[in-house]
This record gives structure tokens, sequence and C-alpha cells, in this order.
């Protein structure tokens, strides 16, 4: 993989038997963060929200969609982010909101921002026939704390979840990145404690600030320190990319009645519609917007 791309790495250390990811995501989150004009304190909740649906994604070896959602009192109100296979989109309710982050050389609190009180919500999608779905009540409003503590109550598996965002003195995004580590059936808790511990008190920014890891693997073994880190499987990048495009713009519009339609033909320009996800625009010309509201009416209509 070459340096600077953002990737993730699965791993597990044999003598504690726990399984980790880890992933730098430093260009995902500064792409989130001009798509959506993202203030400094969004870039950093929205940031740890997109590098934990990453990381949640790729617990299983592929095709897994995972989409996370967390709803709290705060100023920004939710931020939604689906994730598979390493390409993650997300946004947030209100893009410019939250407090100012405090200059410092400690991780920027989100919590003001997302508030403290509300849920967290996971709905995993493994291609089978049923969807899993869990809730759990924010705890700390820091998103990568109720992000883990999601895994532990609804899940049940004893984990540790770091996900960090480092800004530079001008609000933009000069590292980013996370790491999970989880015990697997009779692994070492006390470790998984001890990364936890780690992570609560500022190991993960204190690396990505200092510019300790350019790489996935260096992150995980400069964060887990306590064994032989082995890498499972390739490197595999990570990216912010949305599935919206013109045609499946068309298909929403399809779902609309012809009432709709025929306010939309009747203003005389293109409607524009905009993929809350990735920010895009779309513009939706004349002859297309009769051709949909044709379909819809089930029958030809004819222009004015």
């Amino acid at each position: 993989m070459p340096e600077g791309t953002d990737h993730l790495i699965r791993a597990i250390v044999r003598e504690a038997n726990v399984r980790l990811c880890c992933t730098v995501t430093t260009g995902v989150v500064a792409d989130a963060a001009r798509r959506h004009g993202l203030s400094p304190a969004a870039t950093c909740a929205v940031g740890r929200a997109l590098t934990s649906g990453l990381l949640l994604a790729t617990l299983t070896k592929g095709g897994e969609r995972v989409t996370l959602q967390l709803t709290g009192d705060g100023p920004i109100g939710s931020i939604t982010v689906d994730a598979v296979d390493g390409a993650v989109r997300g946004y947030p309710a209100h893009p410019t909101a939250g407090p100012d982050p405090a200059p410092g050389t400690h991780r920027c609190a989100v919590s003001a921002t997302l508030g403290r009180n509300g849920v967290v919500n996971v709905l995993r999608d493994l291609g089978l026939k049923e969807l899993y779905q869990g809730q759990v009540s924010l705890v700390t409003g820091e998103i990568d704390e109720d992000v883990e503590a999601y895994l532990r109550s609804s899940e049940q598996i004893p984990s540790a979840l770091g996900c960090e965002v480092v800004l530079d003195a001008g609000g933009q995004v000069a590292a980013a990145g996370g790491i999970l580590v989880q015990a697997l059936p009779d692994g070492d808790a006390d470790a998984v404690r001890e990364v936890q511990h780690a992570l609560r008190t500022g190991r993960l920014f204190e690396v990505l600030s200092t510019g300790g890891a350019r790489s996935a693997r260096a992150l995980a073994e400069q964060v887990y320190t306590m064994g032989t880190i082995e890498v499972i499987g390739d490197e595999r990048e990570v990216r912010f990319q949305c599935r919206c495009s013109q045609e499946r713009i068309g298909e929403m519009l399809s779902l609309l009645t012809t009432v709709d339609l025929d306010e939309m033909i009747a203003e005389g320009k293109p409607a524009e519609i905009t993929c809350n996800y990735c920010n895009t625009k779309y513009q939706i010309e004349r002859p297309e917007l009769e051709r949909i509201r044709s379909l819809v009416a089930g029958g030809p209509r004819q222009s004015n």
C-alpha cells in the first residue's frame, strides 16, 4: 500500500487470544470535511463516527454492511454512517454545529457537539435474510466510547475502541485513525482493558499527533504493546465513497406521486437533488422528469 493511502489491517495477538483491527483514515475524514463543509468540531465528531463504522464493518471477512447512527441532544443533532468493504460515507444533521475545539495537546472532546443524552443505533447486514440491529444509550457522547459501550452491552464482546481526529492550527485534518481490540473466546480480557486504559489516557492521540504512525500496522504496534501483532490477510484500502448516481436519483424520484412530479415540471427548471451522504448535487432536466412522470402514471404524458 503506497505511503499516505488510507488503509486498514486485521490482526490477531496469539498469546492473548485477541483480535485487532486498525485503520488510518486521514484522507477519509478530510474528504468528508470538504464535501460537507464541516466545522472543526463537526469534523472531529464525524471523523470518529466514520472511523468507527469502518472498524465495525471489517470484523468479518468481507461483504458486511454496517449502518451506524448516533443521535444526541447536542447541536449537531445526529450523525449517520454507512460502511462496507473499506468504503464509507456519512453525514451530520448540522454540518457547521459545535463549539470550536480548545487548542492543546489533548483530544478534542465532542460530547458538547453530539450531546450526552441520546442513542447509538447499529444495523448489520451480513447478506442473510435477517438484519441484526442493536441500540444502546449514549454513555459519554465521545462517539468511540459510546460505540465501544454498544459492543460490550449489545454484542457482549469485551472491546476497546479508540478513534481520533487531529486538527492543525487552522482547523484542518492533520491525522486520523482508529483501533479496535476484542477478546476472542477464552481471550485475555485484561489485555483488552489495558488497551482501553491506554486509549482513555490519550495514547492514540499522542501517536497520531506526533506523526509516529505512517501505517495502520505501526499505529497498532504503538497502541497495543503487550504482544506480537500478526496481520491476517492483505491491507485493505479505505475511502470515502458514496453509492449515489444519476440513475439512483431517478429511481428515487419514481417513488414520488404524479402531483409532486407535476409541481417539479411546472417550475420550468431542472430539479436539483442533493445526496445527504456525500453532498453531491444532481440536476434532473425536464425531459427526464417527464419520462419519470410518465412511468409513474403508467402511460405517456404530453409536453406543453
